[in-house]
């Protein structure tokens, strides 16, 4: 949906997504970074800028750019999908970083913006996570904060290569929400010192 919320914290910005983004992230771009989306991988900026139009028409979609506070430069994107206030639940999705900004704590840092916006803004009850099976990196990532691995979805989508792909889904309750918060302001912490690394942070 189009909207004009901003969020900020631990050297992070999330700004309204634009088709006018893709410009500054399409170089960021290449088979491996875009393997485990489930959208096709864009040829060009034109085609970029229209996944981003078509996150922004999409009524039950909040997309973000994320931005490096430090030097202003645009190193991602995340959001929320399958946003339901009545029912109380969504997905965080569309999430890629920048190679140079893998291991930096961006990772942590826009997600924890992601689920405090969730959890304390929206009230939601449930938050989930989908992540292509293959992807043991973004898997790993999600257990380590606290997210409860509920299943696989076998032959869930078709993949890049044309066969089908398994998809993992992960979830974090309201109840849980507190042991999560805590795990991710604790990875952030060394964002706060100049040279360190937030450790065990994945893209």
């Amino acid at each position: 949906m189009h909207h004009e919320l901003t969020l900020a914290g631990n050297g992070v910005r999330l700004l309204p997504l634009s088709p006018l983004h893709a410009e500054h992230l399409f170089h960021h771009i290449d088979e491996g970074l875009w393997s485990g989306m489930a959208a096709r991988r864009p040829d060009s900026i034109e085609d970029l800028a229209e996944l981003f139009a078509a996150r922004l028409e999409d009524p039950s979609t909040l997309p973000f750019a994320a931005a490096d506070e430090l030097t202003g430069s645009l190193v991602g994107t995340t959001g929320l999908y399958d946003v339901d206030v009545r029912l109380g639940r969504a997905e965080v999705g569309g999430t890629f970083f920048a190679r140079p900004y893998w291991g930096t704590g961006i990772n942590a840092a826009t997600k924890f913006l992601v689920l405090s916006h969730a959890f304390e803004d929206l009230g939601l009850s449930r938050v989930a996570f989908r992540v292509d099976s293959r992807n043991g990196r973004s898997a790993q990532a999600l257990l380590k904060l606290g997210a409860v691995h509920e299943g696989t979805l076998r032959a869930y989508r078709p993949g890049h290569d044309g066969a089908r792909v398994d998809t993992d889904v992960f979830s974090v309750l309201t109840a849980e929400w507190p042991m999560v918060r805590a795990r991710l302001l604790t990875r952030l912490a060394p964002r706060d010192c100049p040279g360190e690394l937030a450790p065990g942070d994945a893209a």
